[in-house]
């Protein structure tokens, strides 16, 4: 998934009059780039803000989720590209908290409860938090135990079975819809006075 910002609409035009004003459209297309790069990282700093607040992720994890593959703007390209990347988010991430009942986590900041599920080992209430679990969410596979054949045959526990739980949340999906698709569309309104305040820089104030 790849969001792009780019010179649209009246963006010729616009080349062209600042091409004009500088007197060359090398000139211009460093103006151009300039605007597009900090319009692009601004945007993308409230679009991770918006994603976090969306999702339930900590604040810093959305801001780097949209800053983490980005192909910035050239004279050449005059382009802003952010790829999105991720696949389905484990619960860890979510502020879990593990209860009788199983674990309530926090995916699109909705506090869920998902039976049967756990991150600790023992028998309650004294439950021991294994550190090379590393703060996942489980459940059990099947009974819970692995064994060395069938075991309709009377094969023997060699072993516990689970997998790490997921949360259904992927980031690509989530960066281009409610508040963080709005934070991307509010925020390309600022490309062209960016755009406007570069050209008055590059002029030392000549254009207006």
């Amino acid at each position: 998934m790849v969001i792009l910002i780019t010179v649209q609409g009246n963006g010729l035009a616009l080349l062209e009059e600042a091409t004009r004003s500088l007197g060359s459209e090398a000139k211009a297309r460093r103006a151009f780039t300039r605007a597009i790069n900090r319009t692009g990282q601004t945007v993308g700093n409230e679009a991770g803000r918006a994603l976090a607040d969306q999702t339930g992720l900590p604040r810093r994890t959305g801001i780097k989720a949209v800053r983490r593959d980005v192909d910035r703007a050239t004279p050449a390209t005059l382009s802003y590209t952010i790829n999105g990347q991720g696949g389905d988010i484990s619960l860890k991430y979510f502020r879990p908290r593990e209860t009788r009942k199983g674990v309530t986590a926090n995916p699109w900041n909705k506090r869920t409860l998902y039976p049967s599920t756990f991150m600790k080992a023992g028998w309650w209430p004294k439950r021991v938090v294994k550190s090379n679990w590393n703060g996942q969410v489980f459940a059990r596979d099947g009974d819970g135990h692995s064994y060395d054949g069938l075991k309709s045959k009377g094969a023997k526990r060699v072993g516990t079975k689970f997998t790490k739980q997921k949360s259904g949340l992927f980031i690509p999906i989530e960066m281009v819809q409610g508040a963080t698709a709005a934070a991307w569309q509010q925020g390309a309104r600022r490309l062209q006075p960016r755009i406007e305040h570069e050209v008055r820089h590059l002029t030392r104030g000549v254009v207006s």
